[in-house]
């Protein structure tokens, strides 16, 4: 009897070393891709590691407050810093080892541009958004945040119940809300209405438009732009 509960022990050791054991969590995760950019939602709980990896040249957007630190390989430079929700930065193509050294997630939206795209159509370049730039008519609302030959990043921050009219102009890029909200807006020519909930960190393409918008919800509406030249 005695020697029959030893072999059944030692049948079940494996099984539970086998629940014991964790899949490591997945921290990078495709959320768009197109002929323009890859978009990357990056969540890293504390304390984890990622291993090298590599970035295309783009812009980061930082949904929570979080400390990392982060080795590039082969120059082996390290910087360790904080950031903050809602902080924009542009980054470099790098290779590198990243580790969360905080005590809070970090949750990061990487929007990475890819080499060559296409041009812009006729009439929809960025100097076709001069006559309606939304960072000249909508001052209260739209801040810019950075701009150099690939991209302009702008910032809209729409109170409840508030409009950004005149209508205005976008060209092709990305929108990542950082808030929840409810947006109304109007498409010229057209004239057309439509109704849009955003959801913290929701990630979305958009081409080149004409229109007015108007938070229809009961909070700020406060939306990231990265438009791609």
């Amino acid at each position: 009897m005695i020697r029959l509960h030893a072999v059944v022990l030692l049948l079940c050791v494996p099984a539970l070393f086998a629940q014991d054991k964790k899949d490591p969590p997945i921290t990078q995760k495709i959320v768009l891709e197109n002929q323009f950019v890859r978009v990357l939602e990056l969540r890293y709980p504390p304390g984890v590691f990622e291993s090298k990896h590599s970035h295309a040249v783009g812009v980061t957007i930082a949904l929570s407050d979080y400390e990392n630190e982060t080795k590039t390989i082969p120059e082996g430079k390290v910087t360790r810093r904080p950031t903050r929700f809602g902080e924009i930065r542009w980054a470099e193509a790098v290779t590198h080892e990243a580790r969360n050294t905080g005590s809070t997630e970090q949750r990061v939206i990487r929007i990475e541009l890819k080499p060559n795209p296409p041009a812009p159509e006729a009439g929809k370049t960025f100097a076709s958004v001069a006559a309606l730039d939304p960072v000249q008519l909508l001052k209260s609302t739209v801040t810019p945040v950075l701009e150099n030959q690939y991209v302009r990043v702008i910032e809209s921050r729409s109170p409840a119940g508030s409009s950004e009219e005149p209508r205005h102009r976008h060209i092709r890029g990305v929108t990542v809300a950082l808030s929840d909200s409810e947006i109304e807006t109007t498409s010229y020519p057209g004239g057309i209405v439509a109704r849009q909930t955003n959801k913290l960190g929701d990630v979305r393409w958009v081409d080149w438009r004409e229109h007015a918008g108007r938070n229809v919800g009961k909070s700020e509406a406060r939306i990231v732009i990265v438009e791609v030249k």
